[in-house]
């Protein structure tokens, strides 16, 4: 199994996973999860056929192995060989990259809540990971958070958790 395979699998795992538990909240809350999982399936989904049979990607011209190979820092005519046996070295350091990536960012979401978090995290990411300078990273962390802004507290009006230092309740597990 390719590496962009086992990420497409996992992807649509958690994006169902999310799908399910939009049902549990009461309100519009349970809105948000549900309107970003549904996307998010049909495109893991269309990736994962596009693996499959590749024609379906040309029309969008998009394949996730070569986001991969270019997140991985991969040339384009590096790395085009068939791995049957399972992801590639290269791959799965990124694949577990990006799993950190994403811990880090929950575990500040639950200290600092969310929006401290999305500063940080997409700052940090846009920079770190990414390699965009400066201004670029600051006008992408600008983007995400007046996009979670408007969508959450203006169109949605559900108030993000504020986290545990600024006193957020945390539900028992």
């Amino acid at each position: 199994m390719k590496g962009s395979t086992l990420l497409g699998l996992i992807l649509v795992a958690t994006s169902l996973l999310f799908f399910g538990w939009s049902f549990s909240y009461r309100g519009m809350a349970g809105f948000v999860p549900l309107v970003l999982s549904l996307p998010t399936v049909a495109l893991a989904v269309l990736c994962l056929v596009g693996e499959r049979y590749p024609g379906i990607m040309k029309a969008f011209e998009v394949s996730l192995e070569d986001v991969l190979a270019s997140a991985a820092g991969t040339e384009d005519g590096a790395g085009t060989e068939e791995a049957s046996a399972g992801p590639k070295a290269g791959e799965m350091s990124l694949i577990v990259r990006m799993f950190v990536w994403f811990a880090i960012f929950g575990v500040l979401v639950f200290i600092s809540g969310f929006y401290i978090s999305t500063f940080l995290f997409a700052l940090l990411f846009t920079r770190l990971q990414g390699g965009i300078n400066w201004p670029g990273s600051v006008f992408i962390t600008a983007l995400a958070l007046g996009f979670f802004y408007f969508i959450f507290d203006e169109t949605l009006a559900v108030d993000l958790f504020a986290g545990v230092l600024f006193g957020a309740f945390v539900p028992p597990l």
